[in-house]
């Protein structure tokens, strides 16, 4: 089972990709999805943030916006939240791999935002990156509900520019308005995989990445 990863900066059409592979019969894994899942859901996560930033709770439940406000203006609460959340998101993944590498899938892919920041590239046999220029990704970013122009200054500084990422992937995709062509790149990667001999996940995977955090 090939592992395929999927990354790029905020707004630069991971979500794109991911809807892309998933049409062509690829499950994906959506980080993104998986931690909105957990503050909705996950008692445990839900009493430690309350226990951290009980300003976040509104009528009872996670508020993400108040959640985003309160972190982002300070790393090490952000920092402290990826501590909170990371090990069941990975928890989380490692599921996803099994369940698929047992229904005997030749490609599975992780839509991992910070993929490269937190080390779990070398767990992808590929890496796929979304590319789309800074102007083109602000003004998609700053549509958001709730999404301020300082958020999104926050958010692109945690993330390593394009130029690093691009020394380090297998497969660039460019995401800008032309999504015809991206959706025929993913085609295309999925095609040359496909070539090659097949292989199997060791099942290995990280209990937590925290401490391997880059800026």
């Amino acid at each position: 089972m090939w592992i395929i990863g999927i990354t790029g900066g905020i707004g630069a059409g991971k979500s794109f990709l991911s809807r892309s592979f998933m049409s062509l019969g690829v499950p994906v894994h959506s980080s993104d999805k998986c931690i909105h899942f957990l503050l909705g859901h996950d008692v445990e996560i839900q009493k430690r943030i309350k226990e951290l930033w009980p300003k976040a709770f509104i009528n009872g439940k996670i508020d993400r916006k108040v959640l985003g406000d309160l972190v982002l203006s300070f790393p090490l609460d952000l920092k402290l939240l990826e501590e909170t959340l990371y090990p069941k998101l990975l928890e989380s993944q490692k599921v996803f791999l099994k369940k698929n590498q047992a229904q005997g899938r030749k490609f599975v892919a992780l839509d991992i935002p910070l993929l490269f920041e937190v080390g779990l590239d070398r767990y992808c046999h590929f890496v796929v990156l979304a590319s789309t220029p800074l102007f083109l990704r602000k003004k998609r970013v700053l549509r958001r509900k709730g999404m301020t122009l300082k958020k999104f200054k926050v958010f692109n500084k945690e993330q390593m520019n394009d130029l690093q990422r691009r020394k380090k992937v297998d497969f660039v995709i460019p995401c800008g308005r032309e999504k015809g062509s991206a959706f025929k790149k993913v085609k295309y990667v999925l095609d040359l995989i496909s070539q090659k001999n097949p292989c199997r996940w060791q099942g290995k995977w990280p209990i937590n990445v925290c401490k391997k955090r880059t800026p």
